[in-house]
C-alpha cells in the first residue's frame, strides 16, 4: 500500500508540472498573438480592448504578379522568344509587323482562362479585325506544364511558352491581353477581361485612338495645325494635350481649367440656372 501511494504521488506530481507548462506555453501564444495586434477593438474585449486601442494591427502585404510602374510608359513592345508546347523554338516580332497582333497572356490553370482558351478554337467569330495576329503567351516550361498548354491550344493557334515575356510586358497576372500596332512599333492597347467580347471592345478603341500626331498646317493662310494627342503616352501625351489646349486660348491658370460647379461645367441650363445664377426661365419646361 505504502509503494502504491508513492507512485500515485509521484503521478500527480508530473501531471501538475505537465499542466503547469501547458499553462505558461499558452500565456506565451497569447502574449504573442497580442503584440501582433489580435483582438485589438474586439468589442468582446471588455475594458482590455479600449487600453489598447491606440495598438494599430500588423499590416500584411498581399500582391499579385509583377506590380505595374505608376508613371510608366507603356509604348514600348519588345521582341518575344520561347518554345512551343511542342518544345520547338518560337521568336515574335509584334512591332517589326504591318498588322496588329493581340498577345494574350493565359495560363493553363486559372479557371478564369478556360473561356478564352475555348472561344480561340473559333477564331473566325472572335470579331478580330481582318489580318490581326492572335498569340498566345504563357509562362515558360519552368512553370508550365507543356501537356496541359498543348491540350488547352487548339490547332493552328500559335502558342509560345515563355516567362520572360511576362517580365519584359510587366504582366500583373492571367487573363490579360496587350494590344500592338506593327505598323507604329507600339503599344496601344492592354488590359484585363472577363470574356473575349470585351478584348473585341479593347481593340476597336485602340484603333480609334491611334491616329496619327499632326502638326502641320491646316492651310496655306499660315495657321498652325491643331495637334492631336491621340496615339501618343506617357510625356509626350501631355505635351500635345498642353499644346491642344493653347491652340484653343487656353493657358495656364485659365478658370475654365479649375471648375466649381455644374454651370461652370456645362454652362446655362446645367441646374436650371444661368452662369450668373438668375433662374433659366426655360427650365423645367
Amino acid at each position: 500500500m505504502v509503494a502504491l501511494a508513492l507512485i500515485l504521488c509521484v503521478v500527480v506530481v508530473l501531471l501538475g508540472v505537465l499542466v503547469a507548462g501547458l499553462l505558461r506555453s499558452h500565456a506565451d501564444i497569447l502574449k504573442a498573438l497580442h503584440d501582433l495586434g489580435a483582438g485589438v477593438g474586439d468589442p468582446a474585449g471588455g475594458q482590455a480592448s479600449h487600453q489598447h486601442a491606440a495598438s494599430a494591427p500588423v499590416p500584411v502585404p498581399f500582391t499579385m504578379g509583377t506590380a505595374l510602374p505608376a508613371e510608366r510608359n507603356s509604348t514600348s513592345a519588345p521582341d518575344l522568344a520561347g518554345v512551343t508546347p511542342d518544345g520547338d523554338a518560337l521568336a515574335v516580332a509584334p512591332a517589326s509587323s504591318d498588322h496588329l497582333t493581340l498577345l494574350a497572356f493565359l495560363s493553363s490553370g486559372c479557371a478564369s482562362c478556360a473561356g478564352f482558351w475555348r472561344a480561340f478554337r473559333s477564331p473566325e467569330q472572335l470579331g478580330l479585325p481582318s489580318g490581326a495576329r492572335l498569340v498566345v503567351v504563357t509562362k515558360g516550361p519552368e512553370l508550365e506544364i507543356r501537356a496541359e498548354v498543348a491540350a488547352q491550344a487548339s490547332p493552328g493557334l500559335d502558342v509560345l511558352m515563355s516567362t520572360a515575356a511576362w517580365e519584359e510586358y510587366e504582366i500583373p497576372g492571367s487573363p490579360f491581353f496587350v494590344l500592338v500596332d506593327g505598323s507604329t512599333g507600339r503599344r496601344i492597347g492592354e488590359g484585363v477581361a472577363n470574356e473575349f467580347a470585351q478584348v473585341a471592345e479593347l481593340v476597336r478603341r485602340a484603333q480609334i485612338d491611334v491616329a496619327p500626331f499632326d502638326l502641320g498646317d491646316r492651310g496655306t493662310s499660315g495657321s498652325r495645325g491643331r495637334p492631336s494627342a491621340a496615339g501618343l503616352d506617357g510625356p509626350a501625351r501631355e505635351r500635345a494635350n498642353d499644346a491642344e489646349l493653347q491652340a484653343a486660348g487656353i493657358l495656364p491658370g485659365d478658370p475654365s481649367l479649375y471648375p466649381s460647379s455644374l454651370d461652370d461645367l456645362y454652362g446655362r441650363n446645367a441646374t436650371g440656372r444661368d452662369p450668373a445664377g438668375t433662374p433659366d426661365a426655360g427650365a423645367g419646361r
